[in-house]
């Protein structure tokens, strides 16, 4: 069977650190890092046409991105024919309710705030995302 992947976008090292950290410890999926949301988009896109998006088991997703909104990649995620059963659960700091009720109106299967905790982005790994 081909390995599965966990994609990460995140442009915070130190997050990017736990979350890897926490992923290695819950599951085996690959992970792949997108530091800013136009290298989230481009991987989105070479993936698709590659074919590659079907093993991608979850999508960890900071809104706060530079050059390209982590709202604006999920909106992407769910307007494209190919992507739109992708799992996406949020991370942010962002408190904003309107964020909030527009990501779950698009589907999302979880929505953390940080500083997340392990225990909460294991719960996400282990359900969210169909985990072992």
């Amino acid at each position: 069977m081909a390995q599965s992947f966990i994609l990460l976008v995140e442009d915070n090292p130190d997050d990017v650190f736990l979350a890897s950290r926490i992923i290695r410890k819950v599951c085996t999926d690959e992970i792949l890092v997108a530091r800013d949301g136009e290298e989230a988009s481009e991987l989105l896109r070479r993936m698709e046409q590659e074919s590659g998006h079907d093993r991608i088991r979850l999508v960890l997703l900071d809104l706060k991105l530079p050059k390209i909104s982590g709202l604006d990649i999920l909106q992407y995620i769910r307007q494209n024919e190919r992507l739109r059963r992708l799992p996406v659960a949020i991370l942010t700091s962002s408190d904003n309710e309107t964020d909030q009720e527009t990501c779950w109106d698009l589907g999302v299967v979880d929505y953390i705030y940080k500083p997340m905790t392990a225990d909460r982005l294991k719960s996400v790994l282990l359900r969210g995302g169909g985990g072992e």
